[in-house]
């Protein structure tokens, strides 16, 4: 549904933005003010989902006109003050660059939307957003830090895994559980055309 406008009003946080280059003082600046409280208040049915766009339209997005990029979101993710804020943040950068990575973030924010206010709508729209995971970037990956080896050392991590780990049993991602059984994430997955083994910790396509 479309946003109320006088919800904008929440309590939030100013974020200075680097926007971009200017030729005479080489950068130029946003005044970015970032919610953080943990209502969701969606300004349509599938905002946050590829290949919907609705989130750059959206009055509450801060970071709706940002020169986002793919080096700045990790700082910006880093310094946003709550889950609502990254998922404006997460969900504007995969409406402008589309790939797994993104999505999955949207969807992690929206899980921590529910963890912290318990929120329905959270919830089911991080179903959602999960699901656009596996039916859009089934093959995409995120990179991890090997941090013990040295600091310009990554890995790849396939995020079909990550999602079952979230729907099945987030406990050791410090989320709530989306489902009131295990057992219920495995029959949507199912119904959407995936297994997962709880054990190997893995998903793969159903025949």
């Amino acid at each position: 549904m479309k946003i109320n406008k006088l919800l904008i009003a929440l309590s939030v946080i100013v974020l200075i933005l680097i926007a971009g280059c200017d030729v005479k003082n080489g950068i130029t600046s946003t005044i970015l003010e970032l919610p953080t409280g943990s209502t969701l208040d969606l300004y349509s049915a599938d905002e946050g989902i590829h290949p919907n766009k609705d989130i750059l339209d959206n009055p509450a997005n801060p970071f709706a006109d940002a020169s986002l990029n793919m080096e700045n979101v990790w700082d910006f993710s880093d310094e946003s003050p709550s889950a609502i804020s990254r998922f404006y943040l997460w969900g504007t950068i995969l409406a402008k660059i589309p790939i797994g990575e993104y999505q999955y973030f949207t969807a992690k924010a929206l899980h921590e939307i529910y963890t912290e206010s318990g929120s329905m709508n959270a919830r089911e729209h991080a179903k959602k957003a999960y699901r656009a995971v596996l039916d859009h970037f089934y093959d995409s990956v995120t990179w991890w830090s090997a941090w013990w080896v040295d600091e310009d050392t990554y890995y790849a991590v396939i995020l079909r895994d990550m999602v079952g780990e979230a729907m099945y049993d987030p406990s050791e991602m410090n989320l709530l559980p989306l489902y009131s059984d295990p057992a219920l994430a495995l029959a949507d997955l199912s119904e959407w055309g995936y297994v997962y083994d709880f054990e190997a910790k893995k998903i793969t396509k159903r025949n």
